[in-house]
């Protein structure tokens, strides 16, 4: 190499060690989201501040009923046959997708960047929808679904087997391929034996999946404990009251119920304990969802009346169970999730 090149080659090296490295992303937002269900709007605040909120619009003429969220996209389900696409990042609606007539009205599960299932429990089916493309497919499973949880690349629809508010038998569980949006290979389906009526289910940080059964109040409770890859129940615990509302689980061993008479209560996931059950729950007036950010800050909503002029809000609870901050909400916040929303490039 020529003593020439060599020279330019070294002074090329130089100048890019002193150029100035790109300034790294900052971290993601990780925010709360609460639906509202008379304002139809949902209410997002940062974790860390809770007090600055945001409040994005829905699209109108339809009741929110459920929302899930993945990075920067939520998706909210109505009590009609339609389901709101939300750009986080842009916080504006950016998608209304139609469903069946007689669709709606129930939870949903976000499966990767662009895949969401919706639960129709009138009509007895499932909807998978490509949130980015407005693209739909239903397939029938079992009798009322109302919740659905993705999990170990399959969708596990949790029919709660009710006509109407008329609870039939015990709930079970329905489980989709949805490469295929097809019921799975071998076991494709798991018993709940308990009191029926599952309305609520989560995957946890144990790899567990939690399905509540609240019954219809005449028979206790239960909370039972799924195995994914196994497909099959592990287990079934009661002593949380009647007609219990809602599950979060936060990051490391806690596994928190919402009911409107017993208050917050707490399962213990390690020792699977309930430590707060009946009668010993945190009591907040008309409780509702609830939500658990990445510190196991726990968001509990407190509905109100639902009626005009009436405000909910959101009691923001230490890991011990004290309330550290009440945010403000709409009239009648009806569920809450956690999300980070990835910064911008």
């Amino acid at each position: 190499m020529s003593r020439r090149l060599l020279s330019g080659l070294l002074g090329a090296l130089a100048v890019l060690g002193c150029a100035e490295a790109s300034a790294p992303l900052p971290p993601p937002l990780e925010a709360v989201l609460v639906l509202d269900g008379s304002d139809a709007n949902i209410t997002l605040f940062d974790v860390e501040a809770p007090l600055a909120t945001d409040t994005i619009p829905l699209a109108a003429g339809a009741t929110p009923v459920a929302i899930t969220a993945r990075n920067a996209w939520a998706v909210v389900t109505f009590a009609e046959p339609q389901v709101q696409v939300v750009d986080l990042e842009a916080r504006a609606v950016v998608r209304t997708i139609d469903l069946e007539a007689g669709a709606g009205g129930a939870g949903a599960a976000l499966v990767d960047d662009s895949i969401a299932y919706v639960a129709n429990p009138a009509l007895n089916t499932v909807t998978r929808i490509n949130y980015l493309t407005g693209d739909t497919a239903s397939v029938a499973v079992g009798l009322a679904p109302l919740a659905l949880v993705a999990a170990r690349g399959r969708v596990f629809v949790i029919n709660a087997d009710m006509n109407g508010t008329t609870i039939l038998g015990p709930s079970w569980v329905s489980i989709l391929d949805p490469t295929t949006n097809r019921p799975v290979s071998g076991v494709d389906s798991i018993a709940l034996p308990g009191p029926g009526g599952a309305n609520d289910a989560l995957l946890a940080s144990d790899g567990i999946v939690y399905v509540l059964n609240p019954g219809d109040g005449t028979a206790g409770a239960r909370l039972s404990l799924l195995d994914p890859v196994g497909r099959e129940e592990l287990g079934s615990f009661g002593g949380f009251g009647p007609v219990p509302t809602g599950i979060a689980a936060d990051p490391f061993d806690r596994l928190y119920v919402s009911s409107p008479t017993e208050g917050l209560m707490v399962f213990d996931r390690l020792g699977r304990q309930v430590t707060r059950g009946t009668g010993d729950g945190i009591i907040i007036p008309t409780l509702g969802a609830l939500a658990v950010d990445a510190a196991g800050r726990i968001y509990a909503l407190e509905t109100g009346g639902c009626a005009p002029g009436d405000h909910g809000q959101v009691h923001v609870l230490r890991r011990n169970l004290t309330t550290s901050r009440l945010v403000p909400a709409g009239a009648c916040p009806v569920d809450a999730v956690v999300t980070e929303i990835p910064p911008a490039p």
